[in-house]
């Protein structure tokens, strides 16, 4: 995309954002204040070293975290996100596992701090501490659906990649997601309304 038509994107973006946060129409705010930002992430994320950045520091984290358990694992400083696992039933050898932007947890991390950053009713230190924690624990979450398929592969062979990788590995990434989406957002949220139904319930 041409710097120019980013910036013009962007500009829009923004211009909107405040346009219905003046005017006080509060759903199309959040959404387009939400999306937009996560796109936005998405994008500066991409196009800068914060992508290669990710993709290095999960391989490292996997790659300690399977030295543990006792399975080697191999990382490459010249290819960021680079993971060789040695599989030792089957076919004894080392398989490469790349983690890419699907497997970065850029994507997540970007859709999170666009929904924390805006959202209604909290104040900006407690936004920042809870995408500070919803990011942490995105991460850590995406280092378990890693090593899941690292352990699949490593003790049932190369023939259960595709099953580790497309189903298991992103079934256990996606209960962990909406795990941290009910404990960060879904739960304060229904304490909130809670209270407040309590205290006019007390009111009457």
């Amino acid at each position: 995309m041409a710097p120019w038509l980013a910036a013009l994107l962007i500009a829009a973006w923004a211009g909107s954002v405040v346009l219905f946060r003046l005017n006080r129409i509060w759903l199309p705010y959040y959404i387009l204040a939400a999306v937009g930002l996560a796109f936005l992430l998405i994008f500066v994320g991409r196009a800068t070293v914060v992508e290669p950045a990710l993709q290095t520091f999960v391989s490292a984290a996997v790659h300690r975290l399977s030295a543990l358990v006792n399975v080697p694992t191999e990382t490459f400083q010249a290819a960021p996100g680079a993971l060789l696992v040695l599989v030792i039933s089957q076919e004894i050898g080392w398989t490469m596992l790349q983690v890419t932007v699907e497997s970065s947890g850029l994507l997540e991390s970007a859709v999170l701090t666009g929904m924390l950053a805006f959202y209604p009713g909290w104040s900006p230190q407690k936004r920042l501490a809870f995408i500070a924690i919803g990011l942490t624990a995105t991460f850590a979450a995406n280092v378990v659906r890693l090593m899941t398929i690292v352990l699949a592969l490593h003790y049932t062979g190369k023939d259960s990649l595709l099953i580790a990788h497309t189903i298991v590995g992103r079934a256990v990434f996606f209960a962990a997601v909406v795990a941290i989406y009910w404990l960060i957002m879904t739960r304060p949220t229904l304490r909130t309304i809670l209270r407040k139904l309590d205290r006019e319930i007390l009111a009457r």
